[in-house]
């Protein structure tokens, strides 16, 4: 299979001329080196807007293949128009790709919340959504592309084909053999904090301290524990139903962790680029963005 390659111009491509100097509103951003990118679209994400805020104060380098992966299209405003028409290319194409044409072709990958073929249902609905996730092919080609040195994040519900990939690295809340069992997160602030000194460096915080991150939708998928070997960044006392009561219950859990694969690196957030995201949380995925680049 051969994917016809076109790059995304959205004002980020090559910026190197870009002058950084003085003072920098990104912390310690000053250039973002991506590679070849492959972003896929999902129906409650954008994260190409996020790299285009991050591009205005700091030079990014990337050549961006967008993969049209949305359900039934974006929920969410953008004054990126890729994301209003869909790419030509397919998250299929990409992720079935048994060639170099395909995942392992780039250096860093994007999976964007609410991409199809990832989930039990659509939005819980009649419909079957689990092509993608179930499919080894599609398993051993996430699991390779990062073990080869690839940076790849995972956004919010594309949490089960992470868990498909590295089941050992992260516990989940509810059943491992069900889908969309830890999505059950309940709306609103969370009491967060910052645990990694490096992001709390990046952000002029003490390690430690509260910062504002609001769910403004429930559903988002939670962390019960992580491996040893997994970093936590970010940390919050959150709420969430009981998969077994259906009872409000409230425990501390990760919100952002990251953890390396044979060469490459995985990192996963609960809460993504969208019009409600705080300054805080916004800061926390620029952040990720610069542990991504190459």
């Amino acid at each position: 299979m051969t994917l016809c390659w076109h790059r995304l111009v959205v004002s980020l491509l090559l910026l190197s001329l870009l002058a950084i100097c003085g003072c920098d509103p990104d912390g310690g951003l000053r250039r973002l080196q991506f590679g070849r990118t492959a972003i896929i679209t999902g129906d409650f994400d954008t994260v190409e807007q996020l790299i285009q805020e991050v591009s205005n104060t700091t030079a990014v380098t990337a050549e961006i293949q967008l993969f049209d992966g949305y359900v039934d299209g974006a929920h969410f405003d953008t004054e990126v128009g890729s994301s209003t028409t869909p790419p030509a290319q397919q998250v299929e194409d990409l992720l079935r790709a048994e060639t170099t044409s395909g995942l392992d072709f780039f250096d860093t990958a994007f999976l964007s919340c609410g991409m199809r073929g990832v989930a039990e249902r659509v939005y819980n609905g009649v419909s079957e959504d689990d092509h993608l996730v179930n499919d080894t092919t599609v398993v051993s080609n996430v699991f390779d592309a990062v073990g080869h040195g690839q940076k790849l994040y995972f956004s919010d519900w594309t949490y089960d084909l992470l868990e498909a990939a590295w089941p050992d690295k992260i516990d989940w809340l509810g059943a491992d053999d069900q889908l969309d069992a830890a999505q059950r997160g309940l709306a609103g602030p969370v009491n967060a904090r910052v645990v990694d000194q490096a992001l709390a460096d990046f952000m002029e915080i003490g390690l430690g301290q509260q910062i504002d991150v609001r769910f403004n939708q429930g559903g988002w998928a939670v962390i019960e524990s992580v491996a040893d070997e997994v970093e936590v960044l970010v940390e919050a006392d959150i709420s969430f139903d009981h998969p077994e009561t259906g009872e409000p219950t409230t425990q501390t859990s990760p919100l952002v962790v990251a953890f390396d694969s044979g060469a490459g690196r995985v990192v996963f957030t609960s809460f993504h680029n969208e019009a409600q995201i705080s300054d805080d949380a916004r800061a926390v995925l620029r952040f990720q963005l610069g542990q991504l680049s190459q």
